[in-house]
């Protein structure tokens, strides 16, 4: 069974709802033998005691179950799977997992693509068992593979806003999200430097080249929060190595403001 026994063990509050249920199928149109029967068959009757999700706490491998839900979502959601968002996925998961586990967890991806995916209760089940920090490098993942091939589809930026809205994550948030990954400009203004990738830093933060200094401050304090990698320290190598991404960049950019403002 291979990473499947692993992805099982670790479905924790997942096997109760309809990511559980997602990955029962998906595991039971390949997987051969007693153990997969086993856990199709668990994974079905849990789901359909009308419970709804189980309010066990969340571990490391139930939040890899979940991106690999969302991811197929998002490959999906242009109807075509480009072979850049492909790559993309592949290094994250090689990067994390290693070699074995991710060709396993992208043969579960393969056959996840095949299915219709409740995106409503996915992520009302993932809000409602993930601390707000984690749903936010859960996203910021997401617009990754979006932008992996350097254009966001209409489709994909329909889908991206339907699951920041599904997960209760402001606009503001999706804002600096987007922008890192776009490297959108927030106006036609000049500033003293963009960030080592090359992104304006204004929009980093998610404020306008007006904000004023307060507001500068506010914004920094409030991301830096949501993605200092000691709130997703048990979330799991994939959404704290994110975290220490989107965290660095986002001290680069307001250290260019500071520079540029003159701020204490």
């Amino acid at each position: 069974m291979g990473a499947w026994k692993w992805i099982i063990g670790g479905l924790g509050w997942a096997v109760g709802g309809p990511i559980g249920a997602l990955i029962g199928i998906a595991i039971g149109s390949f997987a051969e033998g007693h153990n997969s029967s086993n856990t199709n068959q668990d994974t079905k009757s849990s789901s359909s005691n009308g419970s709804g999700p189980h309010k066990f706490r969340s571990t490391q491998n139930d939040i890899s179950v979940s991106l690999l839900v969302l991811t197929a979502a998002i490959m999906k959601a242009d109807g075509k799977v480009l072979k850049s968002e492909l790559n993309y996925v592949k290094r994250y998961l090689t990067d994390t997992f290693g070699t074995v586990k991710a060709q396993e967890l992208l043969t579960l991806l393969r056959d996840l693509l095949q299915k219709n995916i409740d995106i409503v209760a996915v992520c009302n089940q993932i809000r409602m068992n993930t601390t707000f920090s984690t749903r936010v490098n859960i996203l910021d993942y997401l617009f990754g593979i979006a932008y992996a091939d350097g254009h966001c589809s209409v489709e994909e930026n329909q889908m991206l806003n339907r699951i920041a809205r599904l997960l209760h994550i402001s606009d503001t948030y999706v804002y600096s999200i987007r922008s890192r990954h776009a490297g959108t400009r927030s106006g036609s203004y000049s500033y003293s430097g963009s960030t080592s990738t090359g992104k304006d830093p204004y929009a980093v933060l998610g404020i306008d080249k007006n904000a004023t200094d307060d507001d500068v401050k506010k914004a920094y304090r409030r991301l830096a929060m949501k993605y200092h990698p000691d709130r997703v320290e048990t979330m799991g190598e994939e959404i704290k190595r994110n975290a220490e991404k989107q965290f660095k960049e986002i001290n680069e950019a307001y250290e260019i403001i500071k520079r540029e403002r003159n701020l204490s």
